[in-house]
């Protein structure tokens, strides 16, 4: 193999920085092309946007972004590292810069000289490669420039992405909800752990109890954490874990600790039962249990087997309503000490410890589920309110200085000012004395007092007469409907346009507000205990 001159070294550098430029400029070219790239990817996702909640503008406009900038990068990586044999690189070259394949032919000799070919021509031939090499002006034939038609469509994809992307858009609201929804619900997966864990750490509770107590919480958990719940399907799921807590709270057993709790005072006050007295009177039954069961009977005094036969008899008689089972034994107790009989009386405290026992631990299971209902149905509050805090806030503030007037008498047509509780409208001829201020209406004489907005004062009216009475007494008014045109004229004047009745209000804008109301008045007691789970379940039937 003939050793290759420096014309042939010449040529091998020329060749290398043709093939840099090479790369470069379709780095550049492709670079601007996967750009586009990125563009249309990142307008077809803003696309979707627009048809289904998908991501928030922030979101959109980074992964828009990401998109643009992987394009960018991977068609300039491909370009500039795309396999690119010598050979073929040095033919592509000699069309480019018109070299009539010179270096192709001086690289095939290099390589695998022809046969018998002499070494002066194989020199020469270099040397004239070389020659038209170095006069070659690769800036010319390989500029590093982008076609303007590349440029204009990147410009109008950018613009069409920017604006589908921060043009409004009513799916950005939805998914504003759903997001709301999604994190409330996160939350309250949170609360759930919460009453679950102060469930568990109850002392006053068995296993058995708080494995029931917990059961309708992991339930409500695990259907929480599977994800993908809609508002409905998540506000379902924390009523029915309410429903099943709410019917462990059993009353009828806070009852029968309430009045194991009060008669309490009466124990206290003999000197035998004082300690199991002062337990029941704080609450803790259990310890009144224990105290009842650990009496010596056999050390006591007739006068004092009396006095406590007495007490323990009084005691029997407060409960019987409530406690009859505890009461029976306590009475048990109370004649077996009249008839000095200590063992039988002992024996029916013990009974009666056990009893009050049982009620400690029914008591303490009950206000645990009642308590764990209402931290769930305040969970359940949480997720059907969420994503609905603008509207409420929109809402409520609209009926802010509303109310209504509650104290006073009267209702009819006309003009006056009166004072009530709250704000009333409407129009009447009438007084009204009371404290506060209030605009109100109202035929009659009233009183009444109460806060709002308004004046408040005295003012006269003129009486009407009205049919009815409030009891619903008086004359029955009959109308001619034969139409004769002589009958009696009930009343004439110029009647006014008419609304035609368009103004609407959705029920979704004044859900929110009346939904609150409710549950604070459950909350608060104002309502039966036994309608507050149709009362939620009404309203959680109402959500959109």
């Amino acid at each position: 193999m003939m050793t290759m001159t420096a014309d042939m070294h010449a040529i091998e550098r020329r060749l290398e920085d043709w093939l840099f430029r090479l790369r470069v400029r379709d780095a550049l070219l492709w670079s601007v092309r996967g750009l586009m790239g990125g563009l249309a990817a990142g307008l077809g996702l803003a696309l979707m946007a627009r048809l289904r909640p998908l991501l928030p503008v922030p979101a959109l406009a980074l992964f828009s972004l990401s998109l643009m900038l992987a394009g960018f990068a991977l068609a300039a990586a491909l370009a500039y590292f795309w396999p690119r044999p010598r050979l073929v690189a040095a033919r592509y070259f000699d069309r480019l810069f018109g070299l009539a394949e010179r270096t192709s032919t001086a690289l095939e000799l290099a390589r695998a000289p022809i046969a018998n070919a002499p070494d002066w021509m194989v020199r020469d031939q270099w040397a004239d490669a070389a020659t038209f090499a170095r006069s070659v002006n690769p800036a010319k034939r390989l500029p590093f420039r982008v076609d303007r038609r590349d440029i204009l469509l990147l410009l109008i994809l950018g613009n069409v992405l920017a604006l589908a992307i921060f043009l409004p858009n009513p799916q950005q609201a939805l998914l504003a909800q759903q997001l709301a929804v999604q994190e409330a619900i996160q939350e309250q997966i949170e609360q759930i752990k919460a009453i679950r864990e102060e469930i568990l750490n109850n002392p006053n509770l068995t296993d058995a109890q708080k494995e029931e107590l917990t059961k309708p919480l992991d339930e409500a958990q695990q259907a929480l954490e599977e994800g993908d719940l809609t508002q409905e399907q998540a506000v379902q799921v924390l009523t029915e874990a309410q429903e099943q807590l709410q019917a462990q709270a059993d009353s009828e057993a806070q009852a029968q600790a309430d009045a194991l709790q009060q008669a309490g005072e009466g124990l206290s006050q003999n000197a035998t039962t004082q300690s199991a007295g002062e337990a029941l009177s704080s609450g803790d039954l259990q310890s009144a249990a224990d105290a009842l069961s650990n009496l010596d009977l056999s050390q006591l005094s007739e006068a004092e087997r009396q006095a406590l036969a007495d007490k323990l008899e009084q005691t029997a008689q407060a409960l019987q309503d409530t406690n009859p089972e505890t009461a029976a034994q306590l009475q048990a107790a109370a004649d077996a000490l009249q008839s000095g009989d200590t063992a039988a009386a002992q024996a029916a405290l013990d009974a009666a410890a056990q009893s009050i026992s049982q009620t400690a631990s029914d008591a303490a299971q009950a206000q645990a589920a009642s308590n764990a209902a209402g931290d769930v149905s305040n969970a359940q509050r949480a997720v059907a309110t969420a994503g609905s805090d603008g509207q409420q806030a929109n809402n409520n503030g609209g009926q802010d200085g509303q109310g209504n007037g509650n104290n006073g008498n009267g209702d009819g047509n006309g003009n006056g000012n009166g004072n009530g509780d709250g704000n009333g409208n409407g129009n009447g001829n009438g007084n009204g004395n009371g404290d506060g201020n209030g605009n109100g209406s109202g035929q009659g004489d009233g009183q009444g007092q109460g806060t709002g907005g308004g004046s408040g004062g005295t003012s006269s009216y003129e009486e009407i007469y009205t049919p009815y009475g409030i009891d619903g007494g008086g004359d029955d008014v009959n109308l001619d409907t034969s139409g004769n045109p002589e009958g009696d004229l009930v009343g004439e004047g110029n009647v006014g346009p008419q609304n035609d009745g368009d103004v609407t209000v959705p029920y979704v804008d004044v859900l929110p507000g009346y939904t609150d109301a409710a549950y604070e008045a459950i909350d608060s007691g104002d309502y039966p205990a036994n309608l507050s789970d149709v009362i939620r379940q009404y309203f959680s039937s109402l959500q959109p």
